[in-house]
């Protein structure tokens, strides 16, 4: 079989496209995933980390209180500190 410079150029031609056509394979397959939190469990995930700083032996007192009903609230005291808390104080 003879090869001539015309099926040379036409291998070489196939070869090329072959190697481009992995090379952008190989582009694609660099790509990593990306992930986006939401404002609303950025929100949550500070709420969270909030309630790390409560005072859960104060809230167990309080319970036990309310379950043997001997736990009493100011009214007063209490619409005073969300008046406070409105205003910002």
């Amino acid at each position: 079989m003879k090869i001539n410079s015309i099926m040379a150029k036409n291998m070489i031609n196939a070869y090329s496209k072959q190697k481009q056509y992995v090379k952008a394979d190989i582009g694609n397959k660099q790509l990593k995933d990306k992930v986006e939190i939401s404002e609303d469990a950025k929100y949550l995930s500070k709420i969270n980390n909030d309630n790390e700083n409560i005072n859960l032996d104060k809230v167990n007192e309080i319970k036990q209180k309310i379950k043997e009903g001997t736990y009493k609230v100011d009214a007063g005291s209490i619409a005073k500190g969300m008046l406070k808390n409105i205003r910002g104080e």
